[in-house]
């Protein structure tokens, strides 16, 4: 007598779903628009001289450009998908300390990536080299999804 093994329809289902979830949907909205202004995901940024990413999953930044020049203001953009549509930025200096800190809102939240833009003040900011960081939100303070940075280097005159 042979011994045939059968897997209820419901296991294979549900390992079907999973493989189709896990390879994606293939939304065009989830990545960034412009391939010049992106690059793949990478670590957080964790040095100044280090160029941070400008692509994380759930967070792109379109502008400020790295190495851009400005004065007084700015306007920092990108896409992101973070809790309650809350982008907050920091700005750091030289040695790594937040000089500057504030939140963008973004367009929505949950099922994709939404426009987001703030304008930056750094009129009271020294001369000098900075780093433009935005990230997603963490209200559960490290108990979900760790936040995802992204940034560029600027030059304040």
């Amino acid at each position: 007598m042979s011994s045939t093994r059968t897997r209820p329809a419901g296991l294979v289902i549900a390992l079907a779903l999973c493989g189709v979830l896990a390879a994606g949907c293939g939304d065009e909205d989830a990545v960034a628009e412009d391939p010049a202004t992106s690059a793949q995901p990478s670590e957080q940024p964790s040095e100044q001289s280090s160029t941070p990413p400008r692509t994380a999953e759930l967070i792109t930044l379109a502008a400020p450009a790295e190495g851009a020049t400005v004065s007084d203001s700015f306007e920092a953009s990108g896409k992101a998908n973070s809790p309650e549509a809350n982008v907050p930025w920091e700005v750091r200096d030289a040695n790594g300390e937040t000089v500057l800190e504030g939140h963008a809102t973004a367009e929505g939240w949950m099922d994709k990536l939404y426009p987001w833009t703030t304008t930056v003040d750094v009129s009271e900011l020294d001369p000098g080299t900075y780093l433009f960081i935005a990230r997603t939100d963490d209200p559960s303070d490290g108990e979900g999804k760790p936040a995802e940075e992204v940034g560029a280097h600027i030059s304040v005159e």
